[in-house]
C-alpha cells in the first residue's frame, strides 16, 4: 500500500502541496490566473516603482528620468507576467528581461544616440558596458546629471530588473513572496545611495525641526507600503482559504470580534509607531555623522597629479617661438566675462604651486537647466598649446560641446574640479599624449559672473603661514604697517607691484629678444635679468631685496628709489598669494588670459579674439573665509628701473632717473634657474594607422570582455553539472553509484521542469512524475539498497543506462533552443538549497550532494525518505 495513503483521482501532488509555485513544465499544470491577491501585489510593485522614481529625481532632475523610471518599471512587470503566463523558467525569463532591456535602452535612456546608425551602435555599446561601468560614470558627475551620455542606464537597469524580480516574487504563494519587500526597498535606495551628499532642507513640524524631510518621507512611505501590502496579502489569502472551506461544505467557527479588532489595531499601531519613530529619530540621527553617499568615495581616473606645475613653465610662453603663436581663439560676445582660465592652483609645497592632491575632479552634465544672463563662446586651440588643461571661463553651466573627429573622446575625458574653476580632458591625443591639441574646438556656456564683493571690506585674521619659514616676507609685511584687512592687503599688493620690475628671462639672448622688443615698442623698456622659479628661497630672495632697498632708501623715499625686486607673474603671483595667507585670507593662483573687458595691466596686454603667448598671465584670487573669490592682478611695473643704492650712501635731494632707452644693465654671470620643471619637448606623433586602429581594437576588446563575462556563469554551470554527474558515476562503491543514478535522474527532471515530489519514498516520488523510466529506476535502486546482498557493478551500470536513455528521450522531445537552456539552467542546484518544510524563513537545507555526493537531502541514509 502506498505509504502516503490513497491518491484521489485528478489530484496531483507536488509543488502545490509544498506551498510554492513551480514554473510551468512539460506537463503544463501551472496556470496564471488574475485574482484580487495578484492585483493587490501588482499595486504594491507599482507603488515601489513610483517611490523609486521620486527618490532618483534629485540625481537627474530631468523629465527623461521620470520616463525611464516609470516605463522601465512597467516593462519589467510585463516581462514577469508574460513569463508566468507562458510558463517560462527563471533563466529564460531573465534572458527575456535582458532582451527587452537591450531593445529599449537606447531610445529610452540614450536618445542622443538616435541621430545616426554609428551613433546608435555607439549607444548600444554604452548600454551593454553601462551595466558594469555606468555606475562609476554616475559617481564622477556632479548632480543633477540630466541626460548626460549614458547616465540613465544604471537607473533603467534598476527599474527593469527590480520590477521584474519583484513581480516574480509577489506572484508566489508561499512565504517566498515576502522577499519582494527588500527588492522594492532596494529600488528606492538607488536614488539615495547615488544621490547628493547633502539632504533636503529641514522643515519644522509641530515645533520640531525635521532634517531631510524628502528622504524621511520616502523611507516612511517604503515602510508603510510594505506593511500595508503584507497585511492586505495575509487577509486576502485568509479569505481565499475560507472560501475554499465553504465550497467544501466544512463548518467553521466564527472568528471572535475582539480578535478582528486586535488585528486591525496592531496593523494601525505599527504604521503609527513607524511614523513617530522616524519623526523622533531623524533629528538625532542627522547629527550622528556626516551624510556619506557613494559619489563621495569614488574618484575618476585622471592624470592631474602626474602633471608638472603649469606655473613652473610660465616663462615658456614668452620664448621667441611661442610669444606670437596662437594659444587659443575666442569667438562670440564675451559680455561680462573678462578672463579665460587655464588652470587654478591652490596648494604650495615650498617648491611649486600645484593642484592639491585632495581636490576632486568629476564630470559635468552636458545639458543645463535654464538660467539668466549666460554667455556662449566658441574656443579653438592654437598651435602654441597642447595639454590636459581646458581653457574656459569660470562658471561653466554645462560640459563643453566639442567638435571635430575627437569630439566624443574629448567629451568622455572631460572633468572639472569641485568648484568648477579648473577643467581638464584626459582623452588620448596623437603622439601618445593626453588632452587638447592644436585644432581642437568646443563651445562653452558660462553663467554670467556676479558683480562680486568689495575686497576692501574683507576682514583678515591671524597668519596662516609658518612665519619661521618666511622671515623676509613677514618682516616686509610688518614694515608696511598695514591693517590685517582686505584694504590693507590691496595696499600691500600695490606697493609690491610698484617696487617690482618686469622681466621674463635671466639673459638678454635670442630667446628673450621677442618680448623685450615688444615692451620697447610699447613704452620703452630696459632689460633686467631675473631668475625663474617660485620656491621658498626664490620668494624670500625677492622680499629680502625689497627690505634692503627700503632700509637703504628710507621708508619716505620716492617710489622710484624703492624699486628693487625683478621678476614676472610667476614670482609676484606667489608672493601675493603668500601675503594673503599671512593676512589670514584664503588665496590661490590662476593661470590664463585677460579678455578685452578686464582692467588694463601694463606689460601683459589683454587679448581680443586671438590670445597668444604674450597674453598669458598669472594672477591671484583672494577671499575671506568662506566668501567669494576676487581676482587681484600682480604683474609688476616696468616704467621705473631698479635702483642700486650702497650702504650709507646719501641720496640726492632731487634725484634724477636715467632715460630708460639709454639705460643699460650688465649681464650677470651664467647661472641656473632654481626651477627644474621647464616644459618638455613634444613627443613625435605615432603612426596615423595606429591612431585609428587602437581605438577600434580597444572597443572590440571591451566588447569581447563583456561577452566573456556574460557567458562565464553559463560555462561554470555546464562544467559543474558535468563534474557532478562524473563524480556520481565513477564512485568506487557500486551502491553509491546506484544511489547516484537516482540523484542524477532527480536533478535531470528538475532541469527539464518535470515535477517530482520532494517527500516520500523513491517509488512514490517516481509515480508523481508519470515517467516509466523513473519507476524502473526507483525499483532497481530500492532493490539494490535494501536487498540482502549488496548491489553489483552490473546493477549500477543498468541504473545509469536507464538515466542515459531517459536523458535521450527528453532531449528528443524538446527543441534545440530548449535543450541549450536546459543544459545551463541552475534549477537542479537551486532545488537543493531551498528552505525545507518547517524551517525558519531564512533557513536553508545543507547543500551537500550538490556536486558529487549522493543521497537525498531529506534523509541522511542514501536518499531513503
Amino acid at each position: 500500500m502506498n505509504a502516503a495513503g490513497p491518491r484521489r483521482p485528478g489530484v496531483r501532488r507536488g509543488a502545490a502541496q509544498r506551498g510554492g509555485i513551480r514554473w510551468g513544465g512539460v506537463d503544463g499544470r501551472r496556470r496564471f490566473a488574475i485574482s484580487p491577491l495578484i492585483l493587490w501585489s501588482f499595486g504594491y510593485v507599482v507603488v515601489g516603482i513610483l517611490l523609486a522614481t521620486a527618490a532618483a529625481w534629485p540625481v537627474y532632475e530631468a523629465p527623461r528620468a521620470l520616463v525611464v523610471g516609470i516605463v522601465g518599471g512597467v516593462l519589467g512587470m510585463l516581462v514577469a507576467v508574460v513569463a508566468r503566463m507562458l510558463r517560462w523558467g527563471l533563466l529564460l525569463a531573465a534572458l527575456a528581461a535582458a532582451g527587452v532591456y537591450l531593445v529599449v535602452a537606447v531610445p529610452l535612456a540614450i536618445p542622443s544616440a538616435l541621430t545616426s546608425v554609428p551613433a546608435f551602435l555607439g549607444g548600444l555599446r554604452d548600454a551593454v558596458l553601462g551595466v558594469a561601468l555606468g555606475w562609476k560614470q554616475m559617481l564622477t558627475l556632479n548632480p543633477p546629471l540630466g541626460e548626460y551620455q549614458a547616465v540613465l542606464i544604471p537607473f533603467l537597469v534598476v527599474m527593469i530588473f527590480g520590477a521584474f524580480f519583484a513581480t516574480l516574487l509577489v506572484m508566489q504563494q508561499g512565504r517566498r513572496a515576502t522577499i519582494a519587500v527588500p527588492v522594492v526597498a532596494a529600488m528606492s535606495l538607488f536614488g539615495i545611495a547615488f544621490g547628493l551628499s547633502g539632504t533636503s532642507s529641514a522643515v519644522t513640524v509641530l515645533g520640531v525641526a525635521l532634517p531631510a524631510p524628502r528622504e524621511w518621507l520616502i523611507g516612511v512611505a517604503v515602510f508603510v507600503s510594505a506593511l500595508v501590502w503584507l497585511v492586505g496579502r495575509t487577509r486576502l489569502q485568509r479569505a481565499q482559504a475560507l472560501r475554499a472551506v465553504a465550497a467544501a461544505h466544512v463548518s467553521r467557527r466564527a472568528t471572535p470580534v475582539w480578535l478582528n479588532v486586535r488585528r486591525h489595531l496592531l496593523s494601525a499601531g505599527l504604521a503609527v509607531v513607524a511614523l513617530i519613530a522616524g519623526f523622533a529619530i531623524a533629528p538625532a540621527a542627522a547629527g550622528w555623522t556626516d551624510r556619506s553617499v557613494l559619489r563621495d568615495e569614488v574618484e575618476p581616473m585622471v592624470v592631474v597629479q602626474q602633471q608638472a606645475s603649469p606655473l613652473s613653465s610660465y616663462r615658456s610662453w614668452f620664448a621667441s617661438d611661442r610669444l606670437d603663436e596662437t594659444v587659443l581663439q575666442v569667438d562670440g560676445d564675451p559680455g561680462a566675462v573678462d578672463r579665460i582660465r587655464l588652470v587654478t592652483l591652490d596648494s604650495y609645497d615650498g617648491e611649486d604651486f600645484h593642484i592639491a592632491p585632495e581636490d576632486r575632479f568629476s564630470r559635468l552634465p552636458r545639458t543645463a537647466l535654464p538660467g539668466q544672463g549666460r554667455v556662449s563662446l566658441d574656443i579653438t586651440i592654437g598651435d602654441a598649446y597642447r595639454g590636459i588643461w581646458v581653457p574656459a571661463p569660470a562658471g561653466l553651466a554645462e560640459a563643453p560641446q566639442f567638435a571635430g573627429e575627437r569630439a566624443d573622446d574629448l567629451a568622455d575625458g572631460f572633468h572639472v574640479n569641485e568648484g568648477g574653476d579648473t577643467a581638464i580632458t584626459v582623452a588620448d591625443a596623437p603622439g601618445g599624449t593626453q588632452g587638447l591639441v592644436p585644432g581642437d574646438s568646443y563651445s562653452v556656456l558660462v553663467d554670467a559672473p556676479s558683480d562680486g564683493i568689495d575686497l576692501t571690506a574683507a576682514q583678515g585674521g591671524s597668519s596662516k603661514l609658518d612665519t619661521d619659514l618666511y622671515p623676509a616676507l613677514a618682516e616686509w609685511a610688518e614694515l608696511q604697517e598695514q591693517p590685517r584687512s582686505g584694504a590693507g592687503y590691496l595696499e600691500l599688493i600695490d606697493r609690491l607691484r610698484s617696487r617690482g620690475y618686469l622681466s621674463h628671462a635671466l639673459l638678454d639672448d635670442t630667446s628673450a629678444a621677442a618680448w623685450i622688443a615688444s615692451l620697447k615698442e610699447a613704452d620703452g623698456y630696459a632689460f633686467a635679468s631675473s631668475y625663474a622659479g617660485h620656491s621658498v628661497s626664490r620668494i624670500e630672495q625677492l622680499f629680502t631685496e625689497l627690505i634692503e632697498q627700503e632700509r637703504r632708501a628710507g621708508s619716505d623715499a620716492r617710489p622710484e628709489m624703492l624699486v628693487s625686486a625683478v621678476g614676472d607673474d610667476e614670482q609676484f603671483s606667489v608672493a601675493a598669494a603668500l601675503l594673503a595667507q599671512h593676512f589670514g585670507l584664503e588665496s590661490r593662483i590662476v593661470i590664463g588670459a585677460r579678455l578685452a573687458g578686464a582692467a588694463e595691466v601694463p606689460g601683459i596686454p589683454a587679448c581680443g579674439e586671438v590670445c597668444t603667448g604674450a597674453n598669458m598671465s598669472a594672477w591671484v584670487e583672494v577671499r575671506a573665509s568662506g566668501g567669494e573669490w576676487m581676482p587681484v592682478d600682480t604683474t609688476p611695473q616696468y616704467a621705473m628701473l631698479p635702483s642700486s643704492i650702497k650702504e650709507g650712501e646719501q641720496l640726492p635731494e632731487h634725484p634724477t632717473v636715467p632715460e630708460q632707452p639709454r639705460s643699460e644693465a650688465l649681464d650677470p654671470p651664467q647661472a641656473q634657474s632654481d626651477s627644474n620643471n621647464d616644459a618638455q619637448p613634444l613627443d613625435e606623433p605615432r603612426s596615423a594607422v595606429l591612431s585609428v586602429l587602437l581605438p577600434i581594437l580597444r572597443g572590440v576588446g571591451l566588447g569581447l570582455l563583456a561577452l566573456v563575462l556574460l557567458v562565464l556563469p553559463l560555462v561554470v554551470l555546464l562544467l559543474a553539472k558535468r563534474q557532478r554527474a562524473r563524480s556520481r558515476r565513477t564512485a568506487d562503491d557500486p551502491e553509491v553509484r546506484l544511489a547516484g543514478a537516482w540523484e542524477e535522474l532527480a536533478d535531470m527532471y528538475a532541469d527539464h521542469d518535470i515535477a517530482m515530489d520532494a517527500q516520500g519514498t523513491r517509488a512514490q516520488r517516481a509515480r508523481s512524475t508519470d515517467r516509466a523510466a523513473a519507476a524502473r529506476l526507483a525499483a532497481l535502486v530500492d532493490r539494490g539498497v535494501f536487498s540482502e546482498h549488496p548491489p553489483t557493478d552490473d546493477d549500477a551500470s543498468a541504473a545509469w543506462a536507464i538515466v542515459e536513455a531517459e536523458r535521450a528521450d527528453l532531449v528528443r522531445a524538446t527543441s534545440r533552443w530548449r535543450r541549450i537552456v536546459t543544459r545551463v539552467r541552475p534549477r537542479s542546484f537551486i532545488e537543493r538549497v531551498r528552505p525545507a518544510r518547517g524551517t525558519a524563513f531564512f533557513g536553508v537545507r545543507p547543500a551537500l550532494g550538490t556536486l558529487g555526493m549522493t543521497g537525498s537531502l531529506d534523509d541522511p541514509k542514501k536518499g531513503i525518505s
